[in-house]
């Protein structure tokens, strides 16, 4: 299943914690991880519900102004913008755990499914998410 969704990547934020040790989320993680989930569910996915599954992930960040002229005074095409890899911050690993946090219940049973995790992070003028989950045949 592939599935392309117009939204601009989120990494996970850290958590925050109460005067009482008590662990939270911004609200704007939050409502990001709501907004993605809506998304998702408009596609009508068909859960998987056992077995192992692959997850491949490609984040489209819109660019600074820096990578998007090249330093130059020309702007850089989006075809060639979106071969360029993000080697900045945030993490990779952080817009994984909000995508996959987002995708519970949704696309799998449990994010404890995932066997095989391919991701990247390119530049383009047009942030999205492109996501493709298959389920892994199982050996005998």
């Amino acid at each position: 299943m592939r599935y392309t969704l117009e939204i601009e990547p989120k990494p996970q934020s850290r958590p925050r914690f109460t005067r009482n040790g008590r662990a939270y989320e911004l609200k704007d993680m939050t409502t990001w991880k709501r907004s993605f989930a809506e998304l998702l569910k408009l596609r009508k996915p068909k859960r998987i519900e056992n077995g192992s599954i692959f997850v491949s992930v490609t984040f489209y960040i819109y660019p600074p102004q820096t990578v998007s002229k090249i330093k130059t005074k020309s702007p850089v095409p989006n075809d060639q913008l979106e071969k360029i890899y993000v080697n900045k911050r945030p993490d990779l690993d952080n817009y994984i755990k909000a995508i996959l946090d987002a995708s519970n219940e949704i696309l799998f049973k449990d994010d404890g499914q995932i066997a095989v995790l391919s991701a990247q992070k390119l530049y383009s003028l047009n942030p999205r998410i492109e996501l493709e989950i298959t389920k892994l045949e199982e050996s005998k």
